[in-house]
């Protein structure tokens, strides 16, 4: 008794559900390694100490402690892209599909973290304070919303899925939180410096808001 060839089934076309599925983790592809660009352009804008090369060790500390303010604006920037990344990364991974408005809003949060290694720059320039500093807390502010626009967007258009832990909306309240906070510390700005103690103290506040939701959740 011979034995029939084995045939091999043919490839199954991908269903539409994947094919949406591949158009989001574009998206997301895309948008990490903007994300990554952005944190390395904040790197190559660090200015390095002006000295001799014959200066001591003594003067080249001081040249570094005179750069303070701009490494303080890079450690800051550095937290604030972080932190932006990872609720992107949170909203993200409910994303069963794409659409025109999602992408667009998307490509208007990218921009703004694009924009946040020149803004770090401003933020350690010489004179008009309130004014370089409202600069980066404006971008700050409509990069938040822009994150609370993209999660009603999911929900309204049925775009995530219900299968993860954390859906969209979860984080609505604690991101509308951090842009008031950025955008309650512009007028302050033009009182004091100490305005970037503001976004601490709120940080503060904010994670407490978020282990209080995930207690009543709990």
């Amino acid at each position: 008794m011979t034995q029939q060839p084995h045939h091999n089934p043919p490839d199954a076309e991908p269903t539409a559900p994947d094919v949406e599925r591949t158009a989001a983790d574009r998206v997301i592809f895309f948008s990490d390694a903007v994300v990554a660009i952005a944190i390395t352009l904040l790197v190559l804008g660090l200015p390095l100490p002006h000295v001799s090369s014959h200066a001591s060790n003594g003067a080249v500390l001081h040249a570094l402690y005179s750069l303070r303010d701009a490494y303080l604006a890079f450690l800051i920037s550095f937290v604030v892209i972080g932190a932006h990344w990872r609720t992107h990364h949170r909203l993200y991974r409910a994303v069963k599909g794409i659409d025109q408005r999602l992408i667009a809003l998307n490509m208007l949060w990218l921009l703004m973290i694009i924009i946040t290694p020149y803004a770090t720059r401003l933020l350690y320039g010489n004179g008009g304070f309130g004014v370089r500093f409202s600069v980066y807390a404006s971008i700050q502010v409509i990069t938040l919303l822009t994150v609370l626009l993209m999660s009603r967007h999911l929900r309204a258009a049925g775009l995530a899925s219900s299968d993860v832990h954390e859906p969209p909306g979860t984080d609505d309240a604690i991101i509308l939180s951090a842009a008031a906070m950025f955008a309650v510390s512009i007028p302050i700005a033009f009182v004091t410096e100490w305005a970037f103690a503001f976004w601490v103290a709120a940080a503060l506040g904010i994670r407490w808001v978020r282990r209080v939701q995930r207690w009543t959740r709990h």
